[in-house]
Formats: structure tokens, C-alpha cells, sequence
């Protein structure tokens, strides 16, 4: 495991997490979270401390589990395979849960999945061309 590599893929995958949490969910999901508002905190009382810890166990975790199982073969499909599985074990069941359990419109949570689906295959590219053997 090459340590520098590594840290260095957690910062860029901690950074493009936050930046792609904010355009997703502040900025294109805006007027459908607007929508049902009532089930959120209210605007600029969002605990902003723990969605940076979320991003950062993510940009830990994920970069670890990669370095972990990266193999010499080309980069570029190891990293949308590596973002297909991230979106598959983090954020399908996670908004499938939440919209089991809240009063969200389901084309709310097909957004969200859809969304976050993009980011995470993005995130999974960054951390295969960073973290190339």
C-alpha cells in the first residue's frame, strides 16, 4: 500500500464528496426537498459538522477498501466497477430505507438514487485514476 497515494486520495475523494453533496442536494434537489420540508431540519440549522464526518468516514473508508482490492489491470473500468458497488451497498439501500420509513415523494427518492448514482461512479473513477498501482 503506498501511504502517500492513499492519503492523497482521500483528501481529492473527501473534497469532490462534499462538492457533489452540496450540487446535488442544495442546489438540483432544492425544489423537491421544498416540497416536503416539514420532514427536514429547517434551512441553515443543518448539522454541517456531521455531514463533513459522513464525507470523510466515506472518503476513509471507500479509498481504503479500493486500495485494498485494486488490481493491475486498466484503471477506468476498475473505477466504475468500484462506484457501481459503492452505490449499490451505500446508497441504494439507504434512500430505499429512508423513503420506507419517511413521507417522501418516491420521485424524491428515484432523484436522490439516480443522483447519487452519477456521483458515485465519478468518485469511483477519481479514486482508480489517483490510486493507480
Amino acid at each position: 500500500m503506498n501511504t502517500k497515494k492513499l492519503i492523497l486520495t482521500i483528501i481529492v475523494v473527501f473534497i469532490v464528496a462534499n462538492l457533489a453533496g452540496f450540487l446535488i442536494h442544495a442546489v438540483l434537489l432544492v425544489p423537491d426537498y421544498m416540497a416536503v420540508k416539514e420532514h427536514y431540519r429547517p434551512e441553515g440549522q443543518e448539522k454541517m459538522l456531521f455531514i463533513n464526518l459522513a464525507y470523510l468516514a466515506f472518503a476513509i473508508g471507500s479509498v481504503w477498501i479500493y486500495s485494498k482490492g485494486v488490481e493491475n489491470k486498466p484503471w477506468m473500468m476498475q473505477g466504475i466497477r468500484f462506484g457501481l458497488a459503492m452505490w449499490l451497498v451505500l446508497v441504494v439501500p439507504s434512500f430505499c430505507i429512508a423513503y420506507a420509513v419517511q413521507p417522501v415523494p418516491m420521485t424524491l427518492m428515484v432523484k436522490q438514487i439516480l443522483f447519487e448514482g452519477v456521483d458515485k461512479i465519478l468518485l469511483g473513477l477519481i479514486t482508480a485514476a489517483l490510486y493507480r498501482p
